[in-house]
């Protein structure tokens, strides 16, 4: 093996790396948001507004030492600015999605999205999907099917909420693939920062009437989790997509729910039955398969 591709093997897997421990650490969200949630005053709008804006303060400084000193046409920033509509969309529907419906079913139909990522990857930026990713995909959805056990839920499925999170899959894989393509044109802390401004004006319209009368601790919680899952997590996965295909990046982020439910058994004793287990086993072993691929 030559030293470019000895070099080239070692970014791909140090990029997955990245990936996963962004992954990881968005599935500890409900440390922040519980406690915050409890203190009165905070809506899933409200989260999101205040963790955007978090990252996009921390990332500021990044994104300026780091900018590409090079020119970007107008459809390039325009694509920059779509996609913090993309990304806002993706998290105030999720958000909403797990209040219409299980939680079960909002998770199960929000993670459509490495489907969709692996299909419009060959087409938006010209990546090939190869054999080994497929079938991690496969192993990855039926792990997490498992874990969720959606038909433990005896109540009706809320047809409004499953739509809702299946449309967070879709602005999802649509914010990664725009994430992909940009990275041609910007660098990796560029992109993360300049494209929250968008996805905050999004946001607006959907803060609580009360947002000024939200507790100061709560704020505290909120950007103390825009800082550790949101700034660190957000640098970490940004920089570790420009070198990993975004069909093996979207698979490797279903370690996100399975961290979500090891945070529930230690923090809330929230205890999965034993086909949860199995199925957080499946998604580790898919997520290690992209990690083995050369």
């Amino acid at each position: 093996m030559t030293d470019a591709a000895a070099g080239g093997e070692r970014g791909r897997t140090r990029g997955a790396l990245m990936i996963a421990l962004a992954a990881g650490s968005w599935g500890t969200w409900s440390l922040f948001f519980r406690p915050a949630e409890a203190r009165g005053g905070v809506n899933a709008a409200l989260e999101a507004f205040v963790v955007f804006a978090t990252i996009f303060v921390a990332s500021l400084p990044l994104a300026l030492r780091e900018r590409l000193r090079v020119r970007r046409p107008l459809r390039v920033w325009a694509l920059l600015g779509l996609q913090g509509v993309f990304d806002a969309a993706n998290a105030l529907l999720f958000f909403w999605a797990m209040q219409k419906t299980s939680l079960a079913v909002a998770v199960l139909t929000h993670y459509l999205a490495p489907v969709l990522v692996a299909l419009g990857a060959p087409f938006v930026v010209g990546e090939r999907v190869s054999r080994r990713t497929w079938g991690a995909l496969g192993v990855a959805l039926a792990g997490l099917v498992t874990l969720l056990e959606p038909w433990r839920d005896g109540s009706k499925i809320a047809l409004g909420g499953a739509l809702l999170g299946a449309g967070s899959a879709v602005f999802f894989a649509m914010s990664l693939l725009a994430a992909k393509r940009l990275g041609r044109h910007f660098a990796p802390t560029e992109i993360l920062c300049w494209h929250i401004p968008t996805g905050l004006l999004v946001m607006l319209p959907f803060l609580p009437s009360n947002v000024l009368s939200t507790p100061p601790t709560a704020l505290g919680l909120l950007v103390l989790g825009g800082l550790g899952p949101g700034a660190v997590a957000g640098v970490l996965f940004i920089r570790g997509l420009a070198h990993t295909h975004a069909s093996r990046a979207s698979i490797l982020m279903l370690l996100e729910p399975v961290v979500a439910v090891v945070v529930g058994v230690v923090a809330w004793n929230e205890v999965p039955s034993w086909p949860a287990w199995l199925g957080g086993a499946l998604v580790l072993a898919a997520a290690y398969w992209v990690l083995a691929e050369r």
